[in-house]
């Protein structure tokens, strides 16, 4: 009873974290690129905390259904087994636009991933509602 009430509120915790952190990344995402770089260097250091914090998510959500995972890869192929991700390869490009942008600056990179991430929003923000309704039935 307590590893379960525990477990319980590690994935409302990791919940919160990913809420927030989408939400900071909506507000973002949102605003007219400038003709400074500041809308573009927010907007994808959102979505470098609002993808680690997914995966974490993620991960928690398995770990409480028996399957243990290390990797952000490896969560991201266990969650679309699953079904609690859509689109095994959109979010495995959404982590690889993480990894090059977190890794290097690249003024090119950077536009061309701050194109995408306003796509991946409405999947971040489609798939933790998913989430919370599965979790509400669990």
């Amino acid at each position: 009873m307590k590893d379960n009430a525990s477990r319980n509120i590690k994935i409302e915790l990791a919940f919160s974290k990913v809420q927030k952190a989408l939400s900071a990344l909506e507000v973002v995402a949102q605003k007219p690129m400038q003709d400074d770089e500041i809308i573009i260097d927010a907007t994808i250091q959102r979505f470098e905390f609002t993808i680690e914090l997914f995966w974490k998510l993620l991960k928690v959500i398995l770990e409480s259904k028996g399957v243990e995972v290390q990797y952000p890869k490896d969560v991201l192929r266990e969650a679309f087994k699953g079904y609690l991700i859509d689109d095994e390869e959109q979010w495995l490009s959404m982590l690889k636009d993480r990894n090059l942008t977190s890794h290097t600056y690249d003024e090119k990179l950077a536009h061309e991933v701050y194109e995408r991430i306003k796509a991946y929003v409405p999947v971040f923000t489609s798939t933790l509602d998913d989430l919370f309704k599965l979790n509400g039935d669990s």
